[in-house]
C-alpha cells in the first residue's frame, strides 16, 4: 500500500550546468501555447505574425510581472529597501550607494516569481496589443485564456520540480516527502536512537554516531533534511540505498512528515482548465457557432483563482508575514480575478439570453 511518495529529484538536468528542469518545462509550456494561439489567430483571420508579435510582448511582461509581483506583493521590504534608503554605513564608516541591492531585483535566477504579478503583467500586454490589432480587449483577453493554461501547468510541474511552493503536512497516501526542502528539528540523540531502532546501525556504533552528530548538526537543532542525509552519505553511516527505510524511521518517529503535493494539484486543474477551454473552442467552431469570449473568460477566472483561492488553505506560507493572516497574500490576490470571474458568468449568461429571447 502506498503509504507516502519520496521525491529526491535534482532541479539541475545535468549537475554542476546550471540548466534546471524549471527552465526547460516553462520554455515548452510558452512554445505549446504559442503553437495553439497561431492556429487560433489564423483561424480567425489574423496573421502568423499578429501571433509572434504578441507572444513576444506577453513573454517580455509575463517575466517582468512574475518577479514585480513576488518582489512587492511577498517581500517589499526586501527589494524596496536600497531604492528608499539607497545610501549605507560600512563596518569602518564609509558611505556609499547600495548598488548590489538595487540589482537584486533583477536577479530572477536567484527565485522569487508571483504567479498574480504574471497575471497583471498579462493583462497591460493584452491591452496594448487590443490597442494595436484593432481587436477588443475582450477578445484578446479570451483568445490567449485559451492557451495560458497550457503554461501554466508546465509552470506548477517546474515548481514540482524544484521541490516548492508544496502544502502543509497530511496523512493521505499520496502525500510526498520532499527531501531537497524537507526540515526537521531533533538532536543527535535522538536521530541514533532512530536509526538503531530501524535497524539501519549497529548497537555498538550508536555512541560514536550519537557523539559524531552531535558536533555536526546546527545546535538550534532545526536543520534540513538533505543536509542530514548528505552527511550520513559523506561518513558512511548510510548508503544510497537506505533512503527509503531511513525516512520510514524518521516519518514514524514523528520527526518527518509528508506533506501536500500542492504543485500538482494546481497543474492538474490548470490541465483541465485548458483541456475544456480548447473543447469548447473547437466544438463552437466545428458546429459553425459563435464564441463567447465571456464564457472562456469565466471558466478561465473563475477555475484557476477560485481553486488556487482553495489551495492556498493547505499550502505553506511563502513568507513570515502571512502566518497572521486569516487569508494569505496569494488568497487576497485571488479575490479581484474571482470577482471579475464571476461578472463574465453574468454577462455570458445576459449575451445568451439576447440571442435567444423568450
Amino acid at each position: 500500500m502506498l503509504n507516502y511518495i519520496i521525491w529526491n529529484v535534482n532541479p539541475e538536468i545535468i549537475a554542476g550546468f546550471h540548466v534546471r528542469w524549471y527552465g526547460l518545462f516553462f520554455g515548452i509550456g510558452f512554445f505549446l501555447s504559442y503553437w495553439c494561439l497561431r492556429k487560433i489567430f489564423v483561424n480567425e483571420k489574423l496573421t502568423t505574425n499578429d501571433a509572434d508579435t504578441l507572444t513576444f510582448t506577453t513573454f517580455f511582461l509575463l517575466l517582468i510581472g512574475l518577479r514585480l509581483g513576488h518582489c512587492l506583493f511577498y517581500e517589499p521590504e526586501v527589494y524596496l529597501a536600497p531604492y528608499l534608503h539607497p545610501i549605507i554605513t560600512c563596518a569602518d564608516g564609509t558611505r556609499h550607494i547600495d548598488w548590489s541591492g538595487m540589482f537584486r531585483i533583477f536577479k530572477v535566477w536567484e527565485g522569487g516569481l508571483a504567479s498574480h504579478g504574471g497575471a497583471i503583467g498579462l493583462v497591460i500586454a493584452f491591452l496594448w496589443f487590443a490597442k494595436k490589432s484593432g481587436k477588443s480587449f475582450i477578445w484578446v483577453m479570451s483568445r490567449s485564456a485559451v492557451v495560458i493554461p497550457i503554461t501554466a501547468f508546465f509552470v506548477r510541474m517546474g515548481n514540482l520540480m524544484n521541490s516548492e511552493i508544496y502544502g502543509v503536512a497530511t496523512n493521505l497516501p499520496w502525500g510526498v516527502i520532499f527531501v531537497r526542502d524537507a526540515m526537521m528539528q531533533t538532536n543527535g540523540a535522538d536521530i541514533s536512537t532512530i536509526m538503531a531502532q530501524a535497524g539501519l546501525v549497529s548497537a555498538d556504533a550508536v555512541q560514536t554516531l550519537q557523539s559524531f552528530l552531535s558536533h555536526c548538526l546546527p545546535t538550534t537543532s532545526v536543520f534540513s533534511f538533505e543536509s542530514l542525509w548528505e552527511l550520513l552519505l559523506k561518513y558512511q553511516f548510510l548508503d544510497e540505498n537506505q533512503l527509503r527505510p531511513f525516512v520510514d524511521a524518521c516519518v514514524n518517529a514523528g520527526i518527518l512528515a509528508p506533506n501536500h503535493p500542492t504543485q500538482i494539484y494546481e497543474a492538474l486543474t490548470y490541465l483541465i482548465t485548458g483541456g475544456i477551454l480548447i473543447a469548447y473552442y473547437q466544438l463552437r467552431c466545428k458546429h459553425d457557432k459563435p464564441i463567447s469570449s465571456y464564457v472562456i473568460l469565466a471558466i478561465a477566472f473563475l477555475m484557476i483563482f477560485a481553486t488556487r483561492f482553495c489551495f492556498e488553505f493547505i499550502k505553506n506560507n511563502q513568507v513570515d508575514f502571512e502566518k497572521n493572516m486569516t487569508l494569505d497574500m496569494g488568497q487576497w490576490l485571488s479575490v479581484p480575478f474571482i470577482v471579475y470571474g464571476l461578472f463574465f458568468v453574468v454577462v455570458a449568461i445576459r449575451e445568451k439570453g439576447k440571442e435567444n429571447p423568450a
